[in-house]
């Protein structure tokens, strides 16, 4: 089975944008960086203290000169028509102008909101610092993780204390290490299921993926960058590794593509074996699934006109035969009768509370537990809270018997949703593959999904309601994705105003990336509030499938392009529409000058992952 798409673009995106910035060069202008498709020396840099008149007159000429080179690059074709020309001796500017030039703002991009810093001397240091406080954090975190395991079990260990792990760790503090070690996929499929198995095996699949490619880029390609680069990037020792050490005229860009293609062809294959391996998974958890779910389908869409148990059982009766179809049930609406259910139960409890109170008092009619009524007398809990019981009791049965006799019509408490059970899994196997009608939100017939799972909820939601919701929820989404820069302002914005004096350099490696770091942490609980409120998902599984989609999507584009994004998400995405393959040029120019800011992303990456070992939501 191939990869998915999105693994597939990627790799074709980052490859044309690595081969896109090979031919990208930079030359410094008043510590300004311009980037321009020609090469440029660098006698074009000029001193920062130069006076304003020799600046503008030579910021002009270079102006100039690069638009006179792009031109003679396309063919004679104008790379550029300003409506006015500017004249080439900077004392024939005008004051205003003059002042317009010298005043104007660098233009805010993406990148400068989430405090993303372009490769610079001094990085090293920043990055060490960084490197040495998440590792001491981590290690901290994970002594805290050791003393809380111990103090509360039930939270840590509670899969041990009721017999479901697959060993029990050795005593000591680090004994779960090794019982973390030892435990196989096999063990925690058996145990905890496969979709937990399968996200051990992703963390180790991106743990190999890691390791294949960066040995050979790290002990290869890093040293030949160091010796054979030509020294490019000056005092900037971080970048003495990367390609930013390299000439623009070294021969080293024609050894570059050959790692390219290696860390694809590397991917690729990891990914295929990793499918291979997984499928055979697969087959055998299919093969296990037991009666009644693997012979029953989920059957969504029916029409108003057989929305009732007879209705639907003898349609499937009619499309195969009364001796294949063992059952059919549609989906009734109780939302009022789990009220009151909840209500009784929340009734109950506050009965068994008081009781436990007023025993462990001694038992004192003279100090018999009492409240106060909207009416304003005082009662005994005890009677109120019993009679509360007696009536939700009275109008559970009732509503029950309202819903027994609105089933047998159709329409009514009967929703659009039902469930049909065969005799044999290969019955209904086929009933998902045939198709009913010709509109295709009519009669859709699928897998069932597990019965402590199922959100009941959206299957009694009727289609018109749904529909309108899942407009909603697409909104949602579509405006976080929009508004998701704005909201990251404020993080990077206060990150970036803090002095921590001694700390500073400390504090250095950290900001630039906490801002994106944190949005990062809360996007997948938005994401997942907005999907579970307001998108149909039958299974609280697949929320985790759509999230999963969605956030992939979300780190692509603020995470890994936040560079190119410029100023605006929406001018991005025009652009990516109106011009998709300017874009890769756009990858290129921006990306390989912020690898510095990923790096820091990583290593903080480690303390948020850790984090997940505390448990502290259910804490």
């Amino acid at each position: 089975m191939a990869p998915p798409c999105g693994v597939r673009l990627l790799a074709a995106l980052f490859l044309l944008a690595a081969a896109l910035g090979h031919g990208t060069e930079k030359c410094t202008l008043d510590g300004r960086r311009l980037v321009a498709g020609e090469a440029c020396s660098h006698d074009h840099a000029l001193e920062a203290d130069a006076d304003e008149t020799a600046f503008l007159h030579q910021h002009t000429l270079l102006v100039d000169r690069l638009v006179k080179r792009t031109a003679g690059g396309a063919g004679g074709a104008a790379a550029a028509e300003p409506a006015t020309a500017e004249p080439a001796n900077a004392e024939a500017l005008s004051p205003a102008r003059r002042s317009q030039i010298a005043t104007a703002a660098p233009q805010t991009t993406a990148a400068d909101i989430y405090g993303v810093k372009r490769n610079a001397a001094g990085d090293l240091a920043a990055f060490l610092s960084a490197l040495a406080s998440n590792s001491i954090t981590m290690a901290v975190i994970l002594c805290v993780f050791m003393f809380l395991r111990k103090m509360y079990p039930v939270i840590y260990s509670n899969n041990v204390l009721e017999g479901w792990a697959p060993m029990t760790p050795p005593e000591g503090i680090f004994g779960w290490i090794q019982a973390s070690w030892q435990t196989t996929n096999d063990q925690v499929e058996e145990a905890a299921g496969l979709d937990h198995a399968m996200l051990l095996e992703f963390s180790n699949l991106g743990m190999k993926i890691m390791f294949r490619i960066g040995a050979p880029l790290l002990f290869v390609l890093g040293p030949m960058n160091a010796l054979f680069g030509g020294g490019f990037a000056g005092d900037d020792n971080m970048s003495k590794f990367s390609f930013g050490n390299v000439d623009p005229n070294s021969w080293l860009h024609m050894a570059h593509p050959f790692f390219i293609w290696g860390v694809v062809i590397i991917v690729v294959k990891s990914i295929y074996d990793a499918q291979r391996a997984f499928l055979p998974r697969r087959f055998h958890w299919l093969r296990l699934m037991p009666e009644p779910r693997s012979t029953t389908v989920l059957v969504e869409g029916i029409p108003f006109d057989q929305r009732s148990d007879d209705a639907l059982r003898k349609f499937f009766e009619g499309m195969f035969s009364e001796e294949k179809v063992k059952s059919a049930y549609v989906v009734k609406d109780t939302a009022h009768l789990c009220g009151l259910i909840a209500s009784q139960k929340a009734a109950e409890n506050n009965l068994t509370e008081t009781v436990s109170r007023w025993e462990n008092a001694g038992k004192d009619e003279a100090n018999k537990p009492t409240m106060l009524t909207y009416t304003g007398y005082r009662v005994d809990c005890r009677a109120y809270y019993g009679l509360q019981i007696e009536e939700f009791q009275k109008h559970i049965k009732e509503e029950r018997q309202r819903i027994k006799v609105e089933a047998a019509f159709v329409g009514g408490v009967n929703g659009a949703c039902g469930f049909v059970n065969f005799h044999s899994r290969g019955d209904a196997e086929i009933a998902q593959r045939l198709d009913y009608t010709p509109d295709a939100e009519e009669w859709v017939v699928s897998n069932p999904p597990g019965p402590e799972t199922i959100r009941w909820q959206d299957l009694q939601d009727p289609p018109e309601h749904a529909s309108v919701e899942t407009v909603i929820g697409y909104a949602l989404v579509a405006g976080l994705y929009f508004a998701y820069l704005p909201l990251v302002i404020g993080i990077a914005k206060y990150a970036g105003m803090i002095n921590m004096g001694p700390f500073q350099s400390l504090w250095s490696g950290i900001a630039p990336s906490l801002g994106l770091t944190v949005m990062v942490s809360f996007l997948p609980t938005i994401l997942h509030l907005i999907f579970k409120s307001f998108f149909s998902l039958k299974d609280e599984a697949w929320a985790q499938y759509k999230l999963q989609n969605y956030y992939f999507w979300f780190q692509v584009t603020f995470v890994i392009l936040v560079t190119a994004i410029g100023g605006d998400v929406s001018d991005f995405a025009r652009t990516l529409a109106t011009s998709p393959f300017e874009v890769f040029a756009l990858f290129g120019k921006s990306m390989p000058s912020a690898t510095h800011f990923y790096m820091n992303f990583m290593v903080l990456q480690w303390v948020t992952h850790s984090l997940n070992l505390l448990r502290y939501i259910n804490l």
